[in-house]
């Protein structure tokens, strides 16, 4: 692309995506990630059962969450089991709609390499939020 399409391009595409209204609705997407009304009450993990042929452990992990607001909310839950420098060794995620003033638990499962299993030392949880359907 030549210098004057690029520059064109960079000029024009911010009007468009306000024209279309795309910009407003990547707002609304970003504003409902960051959404403070979803909080983290208390989430565990435990190893489970072992898949020696395939060299992998199962774990289960549970993270408990409230929704503080008004409306029903989808809830994301990213679980990370993490080694001494916080590198993730494992992470899985999983969903679930939460009602309005509400507690809930979203369970799960899934694998971790089995020698990777004793360098776990903590995990963490990122929760993110959806738009209902």
């Amino acid at each position: 692309m030549s210098v004057n399409r690029q520059l064109l391009f960079y000029l024009v595409f911010p009007l468009m995506i306000n024209i279309l209204g795309i910009g407003g609705r990547a707002r609304l997407a970003l504003a409902g990630r960051n959404d403070t009304s979803v909080e983290l009450v208390k989430h565990s993990w435990q190893a489970d059962e072992v898949w020696e042929k395939i060299g992998r452990t199962q774990y289960l992990w549970n993270v408990t969450i409230r929704n503080n607001s008004d409306v029903r909310k989808r809830v994301y839950a990213y679980y990370y089991l993490l080694d001494e420098k916080n590198v993730p060794l494992a992470r899985n995620v999983a969903n679930r709609f939460v009602a309005p003033h509400q507690t809930a638990e979203i369970v799960a499962s899934s694998y971790i390499m089995t020698v990777d299993l004793p360098k776990v030392v903590k995990s963490r949880v990122k929760i993110k939020v959806g738009f209902p359907n």
